[in-house]
């Protein structure tokens, strides 16, 4: 899982705003997150993959937040509006997967075509995709 490990700056966003009424973000915090997670901001994920531990940083207009975990096993994180979530990531064939639930249930899958990282996430059957450049 190498090819995911890096700095990637968020380039494209497709169906955002039916994603965030899915998982349940509130009026302000949804309009928050249009406003300051779109792709005319400055949202870098920094992925690194070192044997079974994962860490992905990711930086926004709204503020930073990190996620520590083991390949396998459940971990405790917030969202980006401060809402608890248990965090399990797994690796399926050259992705790598994200699976959120307590506050609302996701599924995130990261992905590597060329220099490009394709994020898909899905919640309640909605999903967005956003792509992401290699810096």
């Amino acid at each position: 899982m190498a090819v995911l490990n890096g700095k990637w700056k968020l380039a494209s966003v497709d169906n955002f705003a039916p994603y965030l009424d899915a998982i349940g973000a509130s009026g302000e915090d949804k309009q928050r997150g249009l406003q300051g997670l779109s792709a005319d901001h400055n949202i870098v994920q920094e992925i690194t993959i070192d044997g079974t531990s994962v860490t992905i940083k990711t930086t926004t207009p709204l503020g930073s937040t990190e996620s520590k975990a083991t390949i396998g096993q459940e971990a405790d994180q917030k969202s980006m509006d401060g809402r608890d979530l248990k965090v399990t990531y797994t690796i399926d064939g050259n992705s790598l997967v994200e699976s959120q639930t307590g506050a609302y249930t996701s599924t995130n899958t990261r992905s590597v075509s060329g220099s490009e990282m394709i994020m898909t996430m899905t919640s309640g059957g909605v999903t967005t995709t956003r792509k992401y450049n290699k810096q």
